[in-house]
């Protein structure tokens, strides 16, 4: 209050507490010595401009401001405050100008009084009737009456005349005295009469200016709604463009990554064969040589006998030489496909492999573009869309819910160009706190959004349709997880062959589940449901114990294989692609999990060289991460951290991308938050890091800082029981997969 109040007696120009304050037809106020410093250096054919409403206003032909009607209330609100200050600043004393701590206020004379003037002021006679009252005795309502201190005429002689009357010919208030000397031939009526009838008149106006105003402020908000639906439907249609855009990126990547595999299998094939007929010319001209050396030494050396009797002998050695032939290196490449034929070294080099590029791929493209920016007009009406099923919602869980747009006649409507938007707000934040939000559009009408809320707690949930809202719902509840179980994969024959110990489990793009089936050699593919699939890499020999797989964004999936100590990649459909690392590096027997960074290159757990490596898809070798390690297992990258578990030490370990350590937690134990040879990793849909602790039989959740939120599993081989749960991942429903390595199986939990 103090600071309001101070602010209200702050003139403006100088900043500092009014002095004389004055008003300007504006109604405006400046100190009096302020506005004449503005007249006298700022003045422009006789006018000034207000300071802040830059109103014009004419100067006196005397030069000065002193004839602007004083402030009263203003001047009211400097005694106020200067009563409410005196506990920490003396004030001034009318009379003698002194400073004083212990002073009086009286509401007559509206000046303050020092102790020994007060005595002054109340012997005279016409002061006995005056209100005196000490400044430390002031009450709420005594500021009241120092606000309301009616006005006393500033005419000289007149000063302790109250203005009582207002002149209607010079309008503007005045005294007996007035009356009597300067006003006794105009009319006059009583002050308070002509206040209240400019009350009046100014409550009139001012309830139709209010009117006004609350019709800019209806525009302003209509104009606003407006501009929020424009920039909406702007950012929507970018983004619309934008995935557009991305998509065809991702087609053209597509087919990039499938032309240049076959280009370098095919290449792969042909180098292969010449390096085995090189080889085998190179035999053949090392056997050649050593004939001819021979032959030559025997015609150097020796006498006519022994040639004679070496005849014979060196026939067979000429005669077991073979002619140069031109090698027919027809044979099949890794897909048991034909290879293309390669001819010898004196090849038909006319005869290449070349990209023809598609070049009616790029006109279409310059000329049609990837779309159209048009503008439409629906009949569709918020108001009259409805939600026709919403289910309870669960963190970390996928959640549909239904919509339906109708016109403004209640009637199911389906307008193409229509756009929906959804978004969770949380009750103590202010952001959308659902992801993997996804709208399937049925094409009449009917709209099915799910999302995942990413956290538990009250939230406010908008639907939006063309950037207006179609239903507000009070605030929902969003309940927390309870991992529950909900079945298994693998109890049985699959394909004709049961899971034997199943190490890794990863989620491609399309929702595909992978296996690793170490003891059979093989991959699996499940779908989302569990139904199997396909599996593969049994029939080339490239599998061989295959432990850690991780999907990349194309389909593709790169396999760690324990015995034969190498990475392998596969395409998406089971086709071998190639070996992206060798045994050069990698130690046996090693169980490694894999991953890979957000810039492509694979993040290697090579446990029994006790290290973490980092490799390119082409499996160059580009740096060690951390040091100390004891049996790092397996490894997990997001949102720019490398998370690795280190089993044997019984922690979780994380770094930069780079490489660098931020910090580490865990330790070995069966309670909360306590490991056990933790091995699988994965990030949850609310963003919670879990972890297969595999000796104790569960799946803890943990915040990405290392915060024990909830565990889940028990020994044991029922339903919501695991035995050694060795690694995890996560459907995009939010669906959590285990994979048991004793249990020989994977377990769904809700």
């Amino acid at each position: 209050m103090m600071h309001n109040l101070k602010e209200e007696v702050t003139c403006s120009v100088c900043i500092h507490l009014y002095t004389n304050p004055k008003q300007l037809p504006c109604l405006h106020i400046f100190c009096l010595e302020c506005l004449n410093d503005l007249a006298r250096t700022s003045a422009r054919h006789g006018k000034i401009k207000c300071p802040i409403c830059q109103t014009e206003v004419a100067v006196p032909e005397s030069g000065t401001m002193e004839t602007l009607p004083s402030c009263f209330y203003v001047k009211n609100l400097l005694d106020t405050l200067a009563i409410k200050q005196c506990n920490t600043s003396k004030v001034t004393c009318g009379n003698c100008d002194a400073k004083s701590e212990e002073a009086s206020y009286c509401f007559h004379c509206g000046k303050f009084w020092c102790k020994d003037c007060l005595n002054a002021h109340n012997i005279l006679k016409e002061n006995k009737e005056h209100r005196v009252l000490a400044l430390k005795d002031f009450q709420d309502e005594d500021f009241e009456d120092v606000l309301k201190r009616p006005a006393f005429c500033q005419k000289e002689l007149h000063e302790k005349e109250l203005l009582k009357f207002y002149c209607k010919v010079c309008e503007v208030p005045v005294c007996q005295t007035c009356v009597i000397v300067d006003h006794n031939k105009h009319e006059v009526e009583h002050l308070e009469l002509a206040a209240r009838a400019v009350q009046n008149e100014i409550a009139s106006k001012l309830k139709i200016v209010k009117q006004s105003s609350q019709t800019f402020t209806g525009y302003i908000l209509e104009l606003e709604e407006t501009s929020q639906k424009l920039e909406h439907c702007s950012q929507v249609t970018q983004e619309q463009i934008r995935k557009t855009a991305k998509s065809l990126v991702f087609a053209i990547q597509q087919q990039e990554k499938k032309l240049t595999g076959k280009v370098e299998i095919e290449a792969r094939a042909l180098l292969e064969n010449s390096t085995n007929g090189k080889a085998k010319f190179q035999d053949q001209r090392k056997k050649t040589e050593e004939i001819i050396k021979q032959a030559e030494r025997l015609l150097e050396r020796s006498t006519g006998a022994e040639l004679v009797r070496n005849k014979t002998a060196i026939g067979e050695l000429f005669q077991g030489l073979q002619d140069p032939q031109e090698p027919n290196t027809s044979s099949t490449n890794d897909l048991g496909e034909k290879a293309p034929r390669y001819s010898q070294a004196t090849t038909d080099l006319k005869t290449v492999t070349v990209f023809m590029k598609n070049g009616e791929i790029s006109k279409c493209l310059q000329e049609l573009g990837i779309g159209r920016v048009a503008t439409f007009k629906t009949a569709t009406e918020a108001n009259q869309c409805s939600v026709e099923r919403f289910q309870a919602a669960t963190a970390g869980l996928e959640t549909e819910i239904e919509v339906i747009t109708r016109n403004s006649k209640g009637e199911q409507y389906y307008c193409p160009e229509d756009y929906l938007t959804l978004e969770l707000i949380s009750e103590h934040e202010d952001r959308n706190t659902a992801v993997d939000i996804n709208i399937i559009d049925k094409n009449n009408g009917s709209y099915i959004l799910s999302f995942i809320p990413s956290q538990a707690g009250k939230h406010l949930l908008t639907i939006q349709i063309n950037g207006e809202t179609i239903a507000d719902f009070s605030l929902i509840d969003i309940k927390e997880r309870s991992y529950m179980p909900v079945g298994f994969i693998g109890k049985g024959h699959i394909d004709g062959t049961k899971l034997k110990q199943p190490w890794g489990v990863t989620v491609d793009s399309s929702n595909e589940i992978f296996v690793t089936d170490m003891g059979n050699n093989r991959i699996v593919v499940f779908n989302a449901k569990g139904e199997f699939m396909r599996s593969f890499g049994e029939n080339f020999l490239t599998l061989s114990c295959p432990n850690g797989l991780i999907a990349d964004n194309t389909g593709g999936i790169f396999v760690a294989n324990r015995e034969s100590n190498n990475i392998v990649f596969f395409r998406g459909e089971g086709n071998f692609a190639r070996t992206v690392h060798d045994a050069t590096s990698l130690k046996e027997p090693s169980y490694r999990g894999i991953t890979l960074d957000s810039q492509g290159n694979l993040i290697v757990c090579d446990s029994e060289n006790q290290c973490v490596k980092l490799i390119s898809p082409h499996g160059e070798i580009l740096k060690t991460i951390g040091t100390g390690w004891v049996m790092p297992n397996n490894c997990l990258f997001y949102k720019n951290k490398i998370f690795v578990a280190d089993r044997d030490a019984h922690l979780i370990k994380v770094f930069s991308s780079t490489g660098r350590f931020l910090y580490e937690f865990g330790r070995y134990g069966s309670g909360d938050g306590e490991l056990n040879k933790p091995t699988g990793l994965a990030v949850d849909k609310t963003g919670h890091l879990l972890v297969c602790s595999l000796g104790n039989n569960r799946v803890q959740v943990f915040t990405l800082d290392g915060k024990f939120v909830t565990k889940f599993g028990e020994k044991g081989v029922g339903l919501g029981q695991m035995l050694s749960p060795c690694s995890v991942s996560v459907l995009k429903s939010g669906q959590i997969v285990v994979c048991e390595f004793e249990n020989d199986r994977l377990q769904f939990f809700q």
